[in-house]
This record gives C-alpha cells, sequence and structure tokens, in this order.
C-alpha cells in the first residue's frame, strides 16, 4: 500500500512542477495537426480533404499545414494537387505499473517518441494517401529475471522493438469510397480517449487484452453522408502471418461530429502456427455523445479466445503472454467467452483535458481460479496544456488485485504514469 501510495503522489508531483501560467495552450487546430495514439479520426481525416481541381489555368486548393504543390497537368486536362506533412512527439516519463511487480520491471523512467509522415496527392476526382507513423521505443535493460519457465514465457512481453511500424497503409478514395491496404487502425469500435504511452496499456480492459488496435490487411470504406460502413480482411494479427487464417472484420455505424454509434463484427478461426492456433473473435457496439467540453464514450463486447486445442503448456509460450491467464484452452475447439464494457467521460477545456473510465470484464468460469476474476478497472487521465506544443500528463489505473497470480503473488492492481511530450 505505501509503495501505491508513494507513485500516484509522485506522478502528480510531476504533474505539478509544470503546471504553472505562462504561454498558451494547444488550440482546436493544432491539436488536430498531430492526434496521439487512440486519438486517430476517421482514415479518411489524417490529412485535409482537397477539393476538386478546376479545369482553368489554375488550380483551387484549399490552404492548410504542410506543404503543398499544385499544378496543371496537360492542357485542358486534371489538375495535381500534392501535399506533405510530418509531425513528431517526444516524450519522457515515469512509469509504475505493479501489476508486474512480480517481474522486477514495474518502476522506471523511459524515454519514446513518434514519427508520422503522409503524403496526399489529388488528380481529378482521385485522392491517393500514404501515411506512416513510426514509434521509437527504448528497450529494457537486458539483465531481467528469468530464473523459472513462467517468468521465462513471459520474455516477449518485455522485448520492446526500438523501431515499430504502429502504421503504413496506401489508400485510394473516389467520392464516398475508399480502399486502404497495409497496416491501419482496426476498423472494430472506436476509442475516444486519449493514449499517453506507446505500449497502450493506459485503456480499458476490452482493449488492452481483447480488440486488437492496429490490424494489417486490405479495408473497404463507404461513408455517404452519416453512414459509415466498413469491411476488411486482415491477418487477424497487428503484423505478418504466420499461417494461412484470415480474419473478417466489419462495421456499420453512423458518425457525425457530435454523435456517433456503430456496430462491429471480427470473425477468425485462429491466429498462430497451425498446432497453437487461438480464436479471435468478437462482436461489439461503441458511442459518442458530445456536448459542450464533454464527451460520453463507451464500447461494449462478446468475446471468444483461448487455445483451440488442448495439450500445450502456456508456460511455453514464446510470442508474448497474458498476464490474465487468457492463453489456454477449455475445449477442444470450444473457445473461452467474455463480455466487457467501458464507459468514458471526457472533458476538454484548454489548457486542462481530464478522462475519466470505468469498465469491467467477466470471463467464463473455466475453473482456473487465476482466470475466473472479474476485471475492475478504472482510470483517471489529467494533462496540461502551457504551450501550443508542450504538454503535462498523469495517468492513475486501479483494478481489483488480491487473488494470487503470477510468481504465486497476491496481484497488485496499481499503475501510474506521469511525463512531459512535446510535438512539432
Amino acid at each position: 500500500m505505501f509503495r501505491v501510495r508513494r507513485s500516484i503522489l509522485l506522478a502528480f508531483a510531476l504533474t505539478a512542477v509544470v503546471v504553472k501560467t505562462g504561454g498558451g495552450y494547444r488550440t482546436l487546430a493544432a491539436q488536430d495537426a498531430f492526434l496521439l495514439p487512440g486519438q486517430e479520426p476517421a482514415l479518411d481525416d489524417y490529412a485535409c480533404r482537397l477539393p476538386a481541381c478546376g479545369d482553368d489555368d489554375s488550380c483551387r486548393y484549399s490552404t492548410c499545414n504542410g506543404v503543398r504543390i499544385c499544378n496543371k497537368i496537360g492542357r485542358g486536362g486534371g489538375c495535381g494537387c500534392c501535399e506533405f506533412d510530418c509531425d513528431f512527439l517526444a516524450r519522457g516519463y515515469y512509469r509504475n505499473d505493479q501489476r508486474i511487480q512480480w517481474s522486477g520491471l514495474e518502476t522506471t523512467f523511459g524515454a519514446e517518441g513518434i514519427l508520422r509522415p503522409s503524403i496526399v496527392h489529388k488528380y481529378d476526382h482521385w485522392e491517393t494517401k500514404v501515411l506512416g507513423e513510426f514509434y521509437l521505443n527504448q528497450p529494457f535493460d537486458r539483465n531481467v529475471l528469468m530464473d523459472t519457465q513462467e517468468r521465462r514465457s513471459y520474455a516477449a512481453n518485455f522485448d520492446v522493438e526500438t523501431f515499430e511500424i504502429s502504421q503504413l497503409f496506401v489508400s485510394v478514395r473516389n467520392g464516398d469510397l475508399e480502399a486502404t491496404v497495409g497496416k491501419m487502425v482496426t476498423p472494430f469500435g472506436r476509442t475516444y480517449f486519449p493514449l499517453y504511452t506507446n505500449a497502450r496499456v493506459d485503456a480499458p480492459f476490452i482493449r488492452t487484452e481483447s480488440i486488437l488496435w492496429r490490424e494489417t490487411g486490405m479495408l473497404i470504406r463507404y461513408d455517404p453522408h452519416l453512414f459509415v460502413g466498413e469491411i476488411a480482411i486482415t491477418n487477424g494479427c497487428e503484423n505478418r502471418d504466420t499461417n494461412s487464417s484470415k480474419a473478417l472484420i466489419s462495421r456499420l455505424g453512423i458518425e457525425t461530429s457530435w454523435l456517433a454509434a456503430g456496430f462491429s463484427v471480427k470473425l477468425q478461426d485462429g491466429i498462430g502456427s497451425e498446432n497453437q492456433k487461438e480464436f479471435k473473435n468478437h462482436v461489439g457496439v461503441d458511442f459518442m455523445v458530445r456536448w459542450g467540453y464533454f464527451t460520453l464514450s463507451g464500447e461494449a463486447i462478446y468475446d471468444e479466445y483461448g487455445f483451440r486445442r488442448p495439450g500445450f503448456d502456456p508456460d511455453f509460450i514464446t510470442w508474448g503472454r497474458s498476464i490474465y491467464y487468457r492463453d489456454q484452452n477449455y475445449r477442444l475447439f470450444e473457445p473461452i467467452t467474455g463480455t466487457g464494457y467501458y464507459f468514458n467521460l471526457a472533458f476538454d477545456r484548454m489548457p486542462w483535458s481530464v478522462n475519466l473510465n470505468y469498465g469491467e470484464f467477466y470471463p467464463k468460469a473455466i475453473g482456473d481460479p487465476k482466470h475466473d476474476v472479474v476485471n475492475r478497472r478504472g482510470i483517471l487521465k489529467a494533462a496540461y496544456y502551457f504551450t501550443p506544443y508542450l504538454q503535462t500528463y498523469a495517468v492513475v489505473m486501479m483494478e481489483n488485485g488480491g487473488y494470487i497470480a503470477q510468481a504465486d503473488q497476491p496481484r497488485r492492481g496499481s499503475f501510474v504514469l506521469a511525463g512531459l511530450q512535446y510535438t512539432f
């Protein structure tokens, strides 16, 4: 308890050090220029939408951030408009995750960055977009405690890639129809809260454990007026696949600036090598209502997960393992099921941004007390802009603990994150 209180006090002390008057704060336009992970808009909103070019001697286009070149293509032909933009975020932070206290890696200072270049090219009624989002991550030191097989099964969780491709895709749009190929934000559901770490662990349970943040594959989007329809064929994992199994993801919904709602489905018979396939099926709903400075949003899912076949010991996992014991088999070809939800209330009135989140996940009881615990997670995030580009933030996440988990130790349910970040 003393460690938890000390971590929380340190987090808000770091925030208090830099929260003082002086300078401006990020305007709405400046926020739109660079969006943090978890604040991704729809795929067609990453760069300014280019209007149709005229057929006279000069091209018409709107003014927006970045470098834009507009030129006439051929006599009496169409007009090509091109824009290049590149944003960068750097952050330093303190993190204390008591959920992994058994690993010896629970408390650390760190640094990371995000590089996001984009190119938008329009020719007549065709719009082509290339977007990259690259994470720069600081790895853990190599002296990690690996004295038991259980600890070794979590080794991949702490093997951080220094350079990570978060997104890289090419999209082509004509009117209300858009096709995208590459690694992209998953079309399953929607989120309306910020994330303050490249690891994306400061989020509700169903987002950190069930729904993937990214998918790699091909997506078709149709968005006339308020309606949005998306269907994608993906690997079912964030990166390149390890077998022939592919996932089908679809979402139907409505989206406006103040109201959004959708219904999503993901179907896949399993990911992983042929003898170690895992279920990854979800059905979910999402919503968002915005009024004034407040935004209320949430998601709910029915989840199917776990190994398809018995006989594989989770302690021999080499690709990353859930600390909630989701990587196991219930019965032959029968998934483990569960339901979960969360609500998020956001208050954004510059220079302050505050998010309050609460969610629960109810797993199917399979007879394993380490797995069968209902997860209840609450998250408080506070951020302060004291220039248009400089921000400080603090995150406190609490979930139920006390039950026996890794290394046969009682689970501690606190997570604290605080830091300073700069965008340009």
